[in-house]
This record gives C-alpha cells, sequence and structure tokens, in this order.
C-alpha cells in the first residue's frame, strides 16, 4: 500500500474524476510511469487532454496515485471501443509523440473489470 497516496494534500495535486460506481466488465487502463526531467509543455498538454478525454464517450472516471517519482493513472471505460476512439484521437496523438520527451520509463497495462468491491 505504500505506492498510494498517502494524503489528502497529494491527491490535490492531481486531477480525480473518480466514478461513483465502475461496472463490472468495465474496461481498465493503466498507465504506469515515471516523469522524466525535459517536463516543457507537458502541464499545459495534461490540462488539454483531460479535458478532451471526458468529452469521450464511452469514458467512465480515472483516478491518480503517485509515490516518490512513480505515477498511475488508472482509466475506466465501458468497452475497448471507446479506448480505440481515444487513441486514434488527434490530441491524444500528438501528447503520445512527446512521451520519450516527458517519461524516463512508461507501461500501459488493458483489462477488464471482473468483480468490484467497496468500502466506502
Amino acid at each position: 500500500h505504500s505506492f498510494f497516496l498517502n494524503s489528502i494534500k497529494q491527491l490535490k495535486q492531481f486531477y480525480l474524476k473518480m466514478p461513483i460506481v465502475i461496472p463490472k466488465g468495465s474496461i481498465i487502463a493503466s498507465f504506469i510511469y515515471e516523469k522524466s526531467t525535459n517536463l516543457e509543455g507537458y502541464k499545459e498538454m495534461d490540462d488539454m487532454t483531460i479535458k478532451e478525454v471526458s468529452k469521450n464517450s464511452g469514458y467512465i472516471g480515472h483516478e491518480v496515485f503517485s509515490k516518490d517519482e512513480r505515477y498511475i493513472f488508472i482509466s475506466y471505460w465501458e468497452d475497448l471501443e471507446s479506448i480505440q476512439k481515444w487513441k486514434n484521437n488527434k490530441l491524444h496523438i500528438e501528447a503520445k509523440k512527446m512521451g520519450n520527451t516527458w517519461y524516463k520509463s512508461y507501461k500501459l497495462q488493458i483489462s477488464e473489470l471482473q468483480n468490484n468491491y467497496n468500502l466506502d
């Protein structure tokens, strides 16, 4: 659990659009990354892509967690077709071109939600 956010202060540094209920069968895209030292234009593009993805049909929401220099951006989708539409979005394509500049390392994992247990 030490990888996840430990305080509300850290959480407020990120955009958080956490859906109340994530339906069983939803698709989860986990983007796990470390930022590089060259972040010129990163914040602006991040702001724009968050606004843009929110307009995408099939997008349910996202969460971001961090520990030191490591981050996990988890987005929730209705189906694989919705992720494919986002993958082909012009702004998203432009952002991905900067991946080798803005990230020291990253990986993307796609999975399907089998169960969803909550304690609120």
